[in-house]
């Protein structure tokens, strides 16, 4: 991540809210010029100047900021790189797909940005509880462990669900659930219902704000035929938890594990 000879970035531009938090821990978010509007965490990012969406940033009101150093994803913003190729503007993308990646990408950004020492502070601290919550899982007989799928999409009779190249299916493990999803080696496949109906996990969960998303899933008799649903283990969580890769990663991995073992259904 470190390129040769690196200059100062003093004037960042953040395309995901993971790196914004990222910057925000390693207490470099006073060279944060912009950010995307799905950027919503410390509540002191409103006051950054937004350059629309995440996975399609408008790029003059990005390059109006005048930065130094574009931060975002792979999977989503690899274009960038040959469109600021001419601009002088460094571009650097990461895609961590596991919870250690996520921690190492923290300590890369913290070398990139002359923050080595409070990157370190807090990698060590989330793997601490990371080691806790391994002590915790361990606790939990195998055969006591529930089958979990986290589902991203409906689209018709097709379901998206976290592959094992997905940061997500590794918090599941993490979190002491047996993925369900093993045998597509991809991030996000997408399947038919009745693939995922065969393996009928016994833990399901979404991300979302709609109170009345789940509610609507347990009136529809599709959905009432699941083991998740009729053991009331069908679940909606913050996206901010669920779908980023900085620090609060290990909060989701907590939760989770909270959600399928301390309520006293799995031990």
């Amino acid at each position: 991540m470190k390129p040769k000879n690196r200059p100062e970035f003093k004037r960042i531009v953040s395309l995901a809210p993971a790196i914004t938090e990222i910057l925000f821990a390693l207490g470099r978010s006073d060279r944060l010029v912009g950010v995307t509007d799905s950027c919503d965490y410390p509540d002191a990012v409103r006051e950054i100047p937004n350059v629309s969406l995440w996975f399609e940033p408008d790029l003059d009101k990005l390059l109006a900021l005048k930065p130094d150093l574009v931060l975002g994803l792979e999977t989503a913003h690899q274009r960038l790189k040959s469109e600021f190729k001419s601009t002088g503007v460094q571009v650097i993308l990461v895609n961590p797909t596991s919870v250690n990646a996520a921690l190492e990408v923290i300590l890369g950004l913290g070398e990139l940005l002359d923050a080595t020492d409070v990157a370190r502070s807090c990698t060590q601290n989330l793997r601490a509880r990371l080691n806790l919550l391994d002590r915790k899982v361990a606790e939990v007989p195998v055969e006591n462990r529930f089958t979990v799928c986290r589902v991203l999409d409906l689209e018709g009779n097709k379901v998206m669900v976290a592959g094992p190249l997905s940061f997500q299916y590794d918090v599941i493990s993490r979190a002491g659930g047996l993925n369900v999803t093993g045998e597509y080696q991809d991030a996000y496949p997408k399947v038919k219902w009745a693939q995922f109906r065969r393996w009928d996990p016994a833990m399901v969960f979404f991300c979302g704000y709609d109170p009345q998303f789940i509610p609507r899933l347990k009136a529809d008799s599709k959905w009432q035929s699941l083991t998740a649903v009729k053991s009331g283990r069908l679940y909606q969580f913050d996206c901010a938890l669920t779908c980023r890769t900085g620090p609060r990663i290990v909060d989701m991995a907590e939760l989770l594990f909270s959600t399928l073992y301390e309520n006293g259904d799995g031990r």
